[in-house]
């Protein structure tokens, strides 16, 4: 009988906690996050951390504010894109260079502001006016 106490005590008894033991310890945000490459996602490129993108792209967008060929008619309307700061829209030539508008002020790839032309983004539609008084406007997906 004394047996059957033993048994049935040792079965309504709890078990003994598991004990964990941590390895390694948590890691923070930056830690855990560490981009290999900070560039630009915005840009074209087909190398690895390449900052420039395509040297046709690089070529075009240098040579076109500075050599005075840059029309606004060419550009075409890429994206808009709205944060708390604003919005802001991207525009391609038909070389393949990027322009931003932003703030009223068209920049290209290198953040040079484009002599000039200035613009307002509204809704899905960008306007573009320049120094002589042209005005162009361009809707988002137009073409498609």
């Amino acid at each position: 009988m004394t047996q059957l106490i033993t048994v049935l005590l040792l079965s309504c008894a709890a078990p003994a906690a598991a004990q964990v033991q941590v390895s390694t310890h948590a890691l923070t945000v930056e830690q855990a996050y560490k981009p290999v490459n900070m560039r630009d996602p915005l840009v074209a490129s087909t190398v690895y951390g390449d900052q420039k993108g395509t040297g046709e792209n690089r070529k075009a967008a240098g040579q076109a504010v500075e050599k005075g060929t840059f029309s606004v008619y060419a550009l075409k309307l890429t994206g808009i894109m709205e944060d708390s700061r604003g919005r802001e829209a991207l525009l391609r030539d038909a070389a393949g260079a990027v322009y931003t508008l932003k703030a009223g002020r068209l920049t290209d790839s290198k953040k040079k502001t484009v002599p000039g032309v200035s613009g307002v983004v509204k809704g899905k539609q960008v306007t573009l006016m320049t120094e002589d008084k042209k005005v162009l406007h361009l809707n988002l997906r137009e073409n498609e």
